[in-house]
């Protein structure tokens, strides 16, 4: 299982598209190749018909989905206790508590590994302090005579359990004894004389006392290397733990529970190691108190962002280690310097195959396809205004490398992406949206590649209908959508919320309306969000 301390998240925005799903898949391969194996893909939503037609093009599967960042118990390094089953003796929890870490508390399983109960270090002790009562505490005789270590000289207790009394050096007046009854005694004649008047089951002789006379005889004979009065002490240590474990509230933790959670849960109990079980009940380790209030934050890197509201929730409390990005400085905060690296190119993907050059890292032509249509997505195959002689230049490297027609392969992958047939306004909005906070305005813009053009503006009436519903639920202030139309080089911005008027000013939308179309503007990031942000912050 790898822990906390090794794994490293690699993950971009939360309307994960083509740049940042294959930045997240060739960074992670980068660094692992330099060393960092514990680096891990991940994506934070659903993968969209563009990025999946590249990954099933070049073989690569889809990063998990990671829900968020927060700490927990399945992330901790959590350690395998020693357990012991229902009918053994409490001396042997006990045994295991004096040695060992997390030894305060010993978990009971039954044949299949499943958590049967706990026994701490305090239950063990009550015992021993208050003595034994076996009509409440079930002694097995096997567990006796090894705890007093015994040696059978004849006959047979006919019973798995202590079903009477235990006497010692003598038996009140008045007392039946039956064959369910144990006597201990140090005087060889004392015990022949109990075994003629008497009906005992077991008769335990003390002080090494030498058995002499007892062949055929039907009761248990067992000599112990103890006094009577040491023997009787450790009667109580062969209890069987079955009958003093605790069955009731227990205080478990699945992997899945997060360890905050946990910290507040585990505060008003007198345990410190904790039980993780799995959802079938297996025991799958010991938790101690003190390694959890110890353990810091995942390391986490971030590629294609840098912005709080579209990365993954329960950032702020892992460990930011990296960024990557090509994206305007934002609003994330460290405790520590990171190591960054923002570049104003068209692509994350362009950074990170420098990287790799930079490295001397050999690209594997599944890594080289993930590059190359990054490149292609984000820039639009070079007609984006973000686009950079780097950009080209790599993209050119890349196709040479995952063996495509640069044009060719970009015209098939953009094909797939806007096909838009099968999905709803629902569907095209939520597939690449990102929050912006401009001055004191929280906001959505969200664009959607197609080729198409006319055959989706002819569902006006939906996204308008779909917009309006978007903004009222996300409770925010304004909400841009953008449709990029490949073929003619432009966008249709539509704009809603009572912070509408940002997006008129911005763009020179008439008053009153919602919608204007924008030749040549086909960049989110570069010709969309300056212009919001200059405006909202005025």
């Amino acid at each position: 299982m790898e822990h906390l301390k090794d794994k490293v998240y690699i993950f971009g925005h939360k309307s994960p598209d083509t740049d940042t799903v294959a930045s997240a898949i060739t960074y992670a391969h980068l660094k692992q190749q330099l060393g960092m194996a514990g680096a891990r893909a991940y994506r934070l939503g659903e993968i969209n018909q563009e990025t999946e037609f590249v990954l099933n093009y070049f073989g690569v599967d889809a990063p998990p989905l990671l829900k968020d960042v927060k700490r927990r118990v399945g992330d901790l390094e959590f350690y395998k206790p020693e357990t012991v089953c229902g009918h053994e003796p409490v001396k042997t929890a006990w045994d295991i508590m004096r040695h060992g870490e997390g030894s305060r508390l010993v978990p009971i399983t039954c044949e299949k590994g499943k958590l049967a109960g706990i026994i701490g270090m305090a239950d063990v002790t009550e015992i021993f302090m208050d003595g034994y009562d076996i009509a409440r505490h079930e002694i097995l005789y096997e567990n006796l005579i090894n705890i007093l270590e015994g040696k059978h000289f004849g006959g047979k207790y006919k019973y798995d359990r202590l079903e009477g009394r235990v006497y010692v050096g003598g038996i009140p007046q008045g007392s039946e004894i039956c064959d369910k009854d144990i006597i201990i005694c140090g005087n060889l004649e004392y015990a022949w004389k109990m075994y003629y008047e008497h009906d005992f089951g077991c008769i335990i002789l003390t002080s090494d006392v030498e058995p002499r006379g007892f062949d055929g005889v039907k009761c248990a004979i067992v000599c112990v290397d103890c006094a009577a009065f040491t023997a009787v002490k450790l009667i109580s240590q062969a209890i069987s733990i079955r009958s003093v474990m605790n069955t009731e509230s227990i205080l478990t933790f699945s992997p899945e529970s997060y360890v905050d959670d946990m910290l507040e849960t585990m505060r008003n109990r007198r345990y410190r190691n904790f039980p993780i079980v799995a959802s079938d009940g297996t025991l799958l380790g010991i938790l101690s108190r003190r390694h959890v209030m110890l353990v810091g934050g995942k390391k986490v890197v971030l590629v294609d962002h840098n912005e709080r509201s579209q990365s993954v929730d329960g950032l702020d409390q892992a460990e930011i280690v990296e960024i990557i990005d090509h994206h305007r400085l934002a609003d994330i905060q460290t405790n520590a310097p990171p190591y960054s690296r923002i570049e104003p190119v068209g692509c994350t993907c362009t950074i990170i195959y420098k990287m790799y050059k930079e490295n001397g890292v050999d690209i594997p032509k599944p890594i080289a396809g993930l590059l190359l249509s990054a490149i292609l997505s984000d820039t639009l195959a070079f007609t984006s205004p973000t686009c950079t002689a780097q950009d080209k230049a790599a993209a050119e490297a890349l196709a040479t490398i995952a063996g495509v027609d640069v044009e060719e392969y970009g015209k098939e992958m953009f094909r797939a992406g806007t096909n838009l047939d099968k999905m709803s306004v629902a569907q095209m909005l939520t597939t690449d949206i990102k929050k912006f906070t401009f001055g004191k305005t929280d906001a959505y813009v969200a664009q959607i590649n197609v080729m198409d053009f006319e055959g989706l503006m002819a569902r006006e009436a939906e996204i308008t209908e779909e917009l309006t519903k978007f903004y009222e639920v996300n409770n925010c202030r304004l909400l841009v959508f953008m449709v990029t139309d490949i073929i003619r080089n432009g966008s249709e911005l539509f704009a809603v919320g009572d912070a509408k008027k940002i997006a008129q000013e911005a763009f020179g939308m008439a008053e009153g309306s919602s919608r204007i179309f924008l030749p040549g503007v086909v960049s989110r990031k570069s010709q969309i969000i300056p212009k919001l942000t200059r405006i909202g912050e005025a």
